[in-house]
């Protein structure tokens, strides 16, 4: 991934708190966690959403909490 796409990533997430892509076949969700500090991270294996807009769970590969910035969250699971 080169890195205009990751810094529009990180402006996108900054701004909206959310961020929503696709990396080599997977389907990748970051947002702003309100219970934590940090950002959560979730990786699926289908972009398939249910009826309120959101990924499904069952292609959930992997997913976490990333305590650092809107930076360290997009290179966390990158």
């Amino acid at each position: 991934m080169n890195e205009l796409r990751i810094n529009s990533f990180i402006k996108i997430l900054k701004d909206d708190k959310s961020v929503h892509f696709s990396y080599n076949e997977h389907y990748y969700e970051i947002f702003e966690s309100i219970t934590d500090s940090g950002y959560i991270v979730n990786v699926y294996s289908s972009d398939e959403k249910d009826e309120g807009n959101d990924y499904i769970d069952k292609y959930l590969i992997d997913g976490g909490i990333c305590t650092g910035s809107a930076i360290d969250a997009i290179y966390f699971m990158l």
